[in-house]
């Protein structure tokens, strides 16, 4: 049986982490009124209530900090070995 599995959803976060690692060094530590402007086809910075700072479009699953750097982790191994 297949799981059920949007994919649309999938290619979205995955757009939106390819965003992140071009174009953002660090996690900001604060949004101003915890909730950013829409910075990438509808994905913006949110304070959660939990106060953890993820980038969401409220449809897929969120992006955190830590999924971030397990992904430039992952690129970087990759890169290490195609030289």
């Amino acid at each position: 049986m297949t799981p059920n599995i949007n994919y649309r959803y999938s290619v979205f976060r995955e757009d939106a982490i390819e965003y992140l690692l071009k174009n953002v060094e660090k996690f900001p530590k604060e949004v101003p009124g915890k909730i950013s402007i829409s910075i990438f086809q509808g994905w913006r910075w949110v304070e959660s209530l939990e106060g953890e700072i993820i980038f969401a479009d409220c449809i897929s699953p969120c992006i955190t900090a830590k999924d971030l750097q397990e992904r430039r982790e992952q690129t970087l191994e990759l890169w290490g070995c195609l030289k």
